[in-house]
C-alpha cells in the first residue's frame, strides 16, 4: 500500500494472514486499514487499522495477531487507489500546464486530496493578466489531457535526475528527496505530459485517462508571492 506522503493521501484496503495448513482454511481474523504512513528516517511503514474477528469463540486477547515474520495477502482498495492515482497525475498536469503557458513558476507544493487539489508555485501574475492566463491555462490542460501522453517512471542517479528535473528552469533541488549519507544516491522521476519531476506517488498510465471524470484546471489565486492553481474532476 501507498503511504501517506509527497501531497497524496493515504491506501487504504485489507490485510489477511496466510496459513500453511489446510487447503482452503479461512484465517482466524483480517484487519481494515485505513492509514499508511512511512517513517523516513528507518524506512518502517505503519498500517493503522482495525482488525476484525472471523471466529468470535477464540478471544482476542488469546490470539496472536500477525507474529512477527508471518506471510500475510495485502490487499489495496482498487477504486480509491485509482481515483487517488487520478487526482496526483491531475496535479502533474498542472505543472506541464504552466510550462506550456511559459510560466515557469517554482512549484513548493501539490496537494493532491479529494476535498479540494490545489498545485502552489513562487511568484505571482499580474493581476490585470490573470483572468486571461486563467482561460489560457484551462485551454493548455485539455490539450494534454488530449493528446494522451504517456506517464514515464524511471529512477535515475541523482545527478541525472537534477539535470532531466531542471532542464528548463531551476525548479527543484534535489538534495531534498535524497539521502545525504547514501554513497550513490537514486531519484524516482516521474514525467507527466513531458514534465519531469521528482516523485514517490502513484499514477495513471497517460493523460487520457483523465478524460472520463473530466478534469480539468478550477481558478488561480495569487497571495503574498504564492500562485496556487485549484484542479479537480468535473462537477456532478
Amino acid at each position: 500500500m501507498h503511504p501517506q506522503g509527497g501531497g497524496q493521501p493515504t491506501d487504504i484496503g485489507t490485510i489477511i494472514p496466510l496459513y500453511s495448513g489446510a487447503e482452503g482454511a479461512l484465517p482466524l481474523y483480517s484487519a481494515t486499514i485505513d492509514k499508511v504512513t512511512i517513517d523516513r528516517a528507518t524506512g518502517i511503514v505503519t498500517h493503522a487499522g482495525s482488525v476484525a474477528l472471523k471466529n468470535d469463540a477464540i478471544p482476542l486477547s488469546e490470539q496472536i495477531i500477525f507474529p512477527p515474520n508471518s506471510k500475510v495477502h495485502v490487499s489495496v482498495n482498487q477504486p480509491n487507489r485509482l481515483l487517488l492515482s487520478e487526482c496526483h497525475t491531475a496535479g502533474h498536469v498542472v505543472d506541464a500546464a504552466m510550462a506550456k503557458c511559459e510560466k515557469l513558476l517554482p512549484p513548493t507544493k501539490g496537494y493532491h486530496f479529494m476535498d479540494g487539489p490545489y498545485v502552489e508555485y513562487k511568484g505571482s501574475i499580474d493581476v490585470k493578466e490573470r483572468e486571461e492566463f486563467l482561460e489560457k491555462l484551462k485551454v493548455a490542460y485539455q490539450e494534454l489531457i488530449d493528446q494522451d501522453i504517456p506517464t514515464q517512471i524511471q529512477t535515475l542517479p541523482a545527478k541525472e535526475a537534477e539535470t532531466l528535473c531542471n532542464r528548463l528552469a531551476q525548479n527543484f533541488n534535489i538534495s531534498d528527496f535524497i539521502s545525504l549519507s547514501d554513497p550513490d544516491p537514486k531519484v524516482r522521476v516521474v514525467a507527466v505530459a513531458g514534465w519531469f519531476c521528482p516523485c514517490g506517488g502513484t499514477h495513471v498510465r497517460s493523460t487520457g485517462e483523465l478524460k472520463e471524470r473530466g478534469w480539468g484546471v478550477k481558478g488561480l489565486r495569487c497571495k503574498k508571492g504564492v500562485v496556487r492553481v485549484r484542479y479537480g474532476p468535473k462537477d456532478d
